[in-house]
């Protein structure tokens, strides 16, 4: 099957043979059923981490961006002015986790996930000029879900945080890691988190460049990256990351390299 990417222009000839149970939708329709908005609680608690998995990660990707549409419903197909990206982490073992989850009728899923592996594994799970829960705020702050039709979700592989435990460093199913995968540092109650590969920053990094060129994003970030921050970054326009808008979230946490995102971004950093 061919396809042309809506972001390069090129023709991507995909496979679906090793992943049968994906639903390629180059030109999804709104789905048959009512188009009712789930409640503030019910969006708060399907906007949760994927589960982990041991799958391989995905091989059929080509020129950076692999497509692999949602099935109808995943998504709202309404158009959003876009001036916010949000980074997450799956909290997961590759993408596909991240999809078997997304592909559910619920509308909680991102315009894109970068897998573990880099700059080919750039997954385009629908246009991101459509909207989907991804933030999960309620009360107040929720104003009609604007933040999370204004920003752009990018979901990157990674498992999250790590305890030490008895001088061993485990994931949050029990999954032991080796110091040298571990970057040290309190983040909640967490000891420490999971590396983020280089070429997968680098990944993230192309991906966020071409965003802020595409929408006209601004290239700015807040200095506290760690801190829930609502009011203030409700109105923000930039990089923004998940534990800015809830007091439970992890991502992204001490082992993002905020330090080469924004050398590569020419990100700048300001107060909110």
């Amino acid at each position: 099957m061919k396809l042309n990417c809506p972001y390069c222009n090129k023709t991507i000839e995909l496979s679906t043979t090793k992943t049968s149970d994906i639903q390629i939708n180059k030109n999804a329709t709104e789905p048959l059923m009512i188009k009712k908005e789930l409640s503030e609680n019910t969006i708060t608690k399907l906007v949760n981490k994927t589960e982990a998995s041991d799958t391989p990660t995905a091989t059929d990707i080509q020129d950076n961006t692999y497509i692999n549409y949602l099935p109808d419903g995943s998504y709202w197909k309404d158009e959003h002015k876009k001036d916010l990206i949000v980074l997450h982490f799956t909290a997961g073992y590759n993408w596909q986790s991240a999809y078997s989850v997304f592909k559910k009728p619920n509308r909680v899923a991102t315009p894109f996930v970068i897998d573990i592996k880099g700059p080919k594994y750039i997954v385009s799970l629908y246009e991101e000029k459509y909207w989907s829960y991804h933030l999960g705020i309620k009360g107040v702050e929720c104003k009609n879900w604007i933040n999370d039709k204004r920003s752009i979700g990018i979901e990157i592989v990674n498992i999250g945080p790590a305890w030490n435990k008895n001088g061993k460093w485990v994931d949050y199913v029990k999954k032991e890691w080796p110091e040298d995968q571990i970057i040290k540092g309190k983040n909640r109650d967490a000891d420490g988190g999971v590396k983020f590969p280089d070429e997968q920053v680098q990944a993230v990094c192309e991906l966020v460049n071409f965003l802020c060129d595409k929408w006209n994003i601004p290239r700015k970030v807040p200095k506290d990256k760690m801190s829930y921050q609502l009011p203030a970054i409700g109105s923000f326009k930039g990089i923004a990351v998940h534990q800015m808008f809830r007091q439970d979230k992890y991502d992204m946490g001490v082992a993002w390299p905020w330090d080469k995102i924004i050398e590569a971004c020419h990100l700048k950093e300001v107060n909110l």
